[in-house]
């Protein structure tokens, strides 16, 4: 859509001039707005760029003076309700919660137009769509109007807080003509030609409405293998994942919203080692494709001891499909050749390495927590590797924001936390009832196992305001005990909705009957954690949580059943973090201030929690900010009290081990499993991906992904300019071809970090 035609009603000069007094005076700033006004028009090259010229002049005096960033909000946010036909005053003030760049995603991405291109409504408007539409579910139950619109308020109040927010697809398909409101699906791809396009086809239908989905390649037969009945030979798995990933680079030329994919082949697969290296050669290929390796325990423990390890054609030995002993199917189905498992293991660890693919897929204990083995294995998972799936299967996922429990920077408010938690289970339960699906196959699977995925976000944000370091057992014993405390609260719910609506259709041929846990067998913490070592400060706030009783859960489970067949997810929530205003994930700060490369123009974003310590202290100056924005963090720089400076720890400073013991330790009490980038500093050798992959089997993560600064060509080399007349220009949209992930940009002599508008931290190839 071209720029101007961004906001489709131009306002006039003097409407802009009364704009820009009100956000002035809303953010209690003293400033010329007609001398803001005369400027922005100086770079505005149309009048339908004005307001973006405006907005950028805002912001990009942030670096001096952060109410400045407030202004640009405001300004945002009441240009949008002219744009919807609305009047500014009427601004409600659950909206002014949402940060400048949470606003500036949903005007571009989430917000209802009309055929014209025109914005329809407000974000409190979308939230509001939302949570009606979801509440429906609740009059299909047998609830009464009353009680539909009182789950309503409650879901509204739930988002319109920041305290929970759905998946992508939900806020912005509730309510249209295609309400498809999954996150992320698994499609199999069979050995068969009309197999494979139609799974191309239903692919297609998912992205549309920004969804994303994984695939298992490996029931394909090899490269070379001899098709009777058509005298050819197949071209293999990797030769038709182009399929796939040129279908996905049309439609996201046109979409609001990248549907990634994950490509996934199976260790015992004879085109192993061509698929591990398709994306990092000199010509890489699959721009819209994660690709990781399933691997088995019998693999690791073949690397480990150095032994052989079997290539297996499906199309000879289909019965490996349906396997987990690969040495057992090998004895009695002759493999096509045997390699050294640790040389296929050093691909894997090179290519990731240099490129961040392939990740691993650690299938066995994937299997191992499946709780309706009846139904079949799990062979593949959604793009980021969160969601182990069988076949056809969907899952709608929703993350609670820790940082909004947390009470005075001193404690954690449980009861509250648990309160929300319920309330987000029933939110999740309710989609999967008012949603339409691209497919009848996909409802008929997503409907017999009900499978909801809630998650969180804010942890670094939790730690920060806790003032506890993240790379420390303080904070890997607080992140056990809040999982443990949602699983728990999660679980609860979902045996409540049992008891109320039934449980989910394939229970009774489930584990679950027996009053089974999803994440059992469990990792003892004493693998990932020192609990001698945690502070009485940590301990302290875990005895305020009230306590659990795990025994008292089976015993329900098997009596009333329980209506999901997961509960929980960690997903990356790379977009709903950037509306939340909160760090992403599980994962922590990218960086403390950085060029945020915006479609509007370039300026610096600084984290919130620095800025906060900066102003209270007086310490902040336009020098010390730009300091930090290209080391990242504030390690070592001086100026810095020592107890901030390490609750305020980067990817970067922290050490790989510490990064797989966080999600190994989330792991724990996750249903399915753990989207979480190990950030690798630029001079990182290849060993330490070894290291780290080794470390995940052991520690009992379900998949792990890498990703080593600067090992993609992403710095923006800007000889000759300095650093405010770089800051004047605008980024591009990014579209497709273009992954979000961090970037480096170099003026004069200096490096500052960097990321594009939709980068909100955390992993850098979850959203392609």
């Amino acid at each position: 859509m071209p720029r101007e035609k961004y906001f489709q009603r131009t306002l006039s000069r003097e409407e802009y001039l009364r704009l820009v007094e009100e956000a002035l005076g809303y953010a209690g700033l003293e400033a010329d707005p007609s001398g803001i006004l005369r400027e922005a028009e100086g770079k505005a090259k149309s009048p339908g760029e004005l307001g973006d010229a405006l907005e950028h002049a805002m912001a990009s005096r942030s670096l001096d003076d952060p109410r400045w960033l407030e202004a640009a909000r405001e300004f945002l946010l009441r240009r949008i309700y002219l744009e919807a036909g609305l009047n500014p005053e009427s601004i409600v003030e659950e909206e002014r919660r949402i940060g400048y760049q949470g606003l500036r995603l949903l005007y571009a991405r989430y917000l209802l137009r009309d055929h014209q291109g025109r914005i329809t409504e407000t974000p409190s408007h979308m939230f509001r769509r939302v949570a009606r539409f979801i509440a429906k579910a609740e009059l299909m139950h047998g609830a009464s109007m009353r009680e539909a619109e009182e789950w309503e308020e409650r879901f509204y109040k739930l988002m319109s807080e920041l305290r929970f927010l759905p998946n992508s697809p939900t806020m912005m398909n509730s309510d249209t003509s295609m309400p498809q409101l999954a996150a992320c699906f698994v499609v199999p791809v069979h050995d068969d030609t009309d197999a494979i396009f139609d799974a191309a086809r239903v692919s297609a239908r998912i992205q549309r409405t920004g969804a994303g989905v994984g695939f298992d390649f490996s029931e394909l037969r090899p490269r070379g293998e001899y098709i009777a009945g058509v005298g050819g030979f197949s071209s293999g798995p990797v030769s038709f994942m182009e399929i796939f990933d040129t279908a996905a680079s049309v439609l996201k030329s046109g979409g609001k919203r990248r549907g990634a994919m994950m490509g996934i082949l199976h260790a015992w697969h004879p085109d192993v080692e061509e698929f591990i290296e398709s994306k990092c050669s000199d010509k890489p290929r699959f721009q819209n494709f994660n690709i990781s390796v399933a691997v088995y325990d019998q693999f690791m423990k073949a690397v480990e001891n150095k032994e052989k390890w079997p290539l297996i054609n499906p199309h000879k030995c289909p019965v490996i499909l349906d396997s987990r002993d690969i040495l057992g199917v090998a004895e009695t189905c002759s493999a096509e050749r045997l390699v050294d498992a640790a040389h296929v293991f050093e691909k894997i660890v090179r290519c990731a390495w240099r490129s961040g693919d392939p990740g691993l897929v650690f299938i066995d204990t994937v299997n191992d927590h499946n709780p309706t083995p009846s139904l079949g294995l799990i062979r593949a998972t959604n793009p980021c590797g969160e969601t182990p799936l069988l076949g056809w299967e969907a899952c709608n996922l929703g993350s609670i924001n820790l940082g909004k429990y947390v009470v005075n920077g001193e404690h954690v408010d449980w009861e509250a936390l648990a309160s929300d938690v319920r309330v987000a289970v029933r939110f999740l339960d309710d989609v999967i009832d008012v949603a339409r699906y691209p497919d009848p196959r996909i409802e008929h699977a997503v409907k017999r196992t009900r499978k909801i995925g809630l998650g969180v976000m804010g942890l670094a944000d939790m730690l920060a305001e806790l003032k506890v370091r993240y790379d420390s057992d303080d904070a890997l014993f607080l992140a056990d005990k809040v999982m443990e405390w949602i699983a728990y609260n999660g679980k609860i719910e979902s045996i409540r909705l049992a008891e109320e609506r039934g449980p989910y259709p394939a229970f009774w041929e489930s584990r679950h009957k027996d009053g089974w846990l999803n994440f059992e067998p469990q990792v003892p913490a004493n693998m990932i954690y020192d609990e001698g070592r945690v502070s009485g400060k940590v301990k302290r706030l875990v005895e305020e949580r009230p306590p659990v009783d795990w025994s008292n859960i089976r015993r329900e489970m098997r009596v009333k059943g329980i209506r999901n067949a997961t509960v929980t997810t960690i997903a990356p929530t790379g977009s709903i973090s950037i509306i939340a205003g909160a760090s992403s994930s599980i994962e922590p700060f990218y960086s403390l201030a950085y060029i945020r490369l915006s479609t509007i123009g370039r300026f610096i974003e600084v984290n919130k929690h620095l800025s906060k310590i900066l102003l209270e202290r007086g310490l902040r100056s336009r020098e010390l900010v730009l300091r930090i924005a290209e080391k990242g963090g504030v390690e070592e720089l001086e100026e810095i009290p020592g107890e901030l400076r390490s609750s305020l720890r980067t990817a970067l400073e922290i050490s790989p081990e510490y990064h797989v013991r966080m999600q190994a330790v989330f792991q724990r009490w996750t249903d399915n499993a753990v989207s979480k980038t190990v950030n690798l500093r630029s001079d990182e050798p290849p060993e330490t991906v070894w290291r780290v992959y080794m470390l995940a089997w052991r520690l009992g993560c379900k998949g792990i992904t890498v990703y080593r600064d600067k090992s993609r060509e992403d710095q923006v080399l800007v000889p000759g300019e300095r650093l405010e007349e770089f800051l004047e220009g605008r980024h591009r949209r990014v579209r497709h071809g273009d992954a979000i992930r961090p970037r480096t940009v170099r003026i004069s002599e200096r490096e500052f970090h960097a990321a594009v508008e939709e980068y909100s931290g955390g992993c850098p190839k979850c959203d392609i």
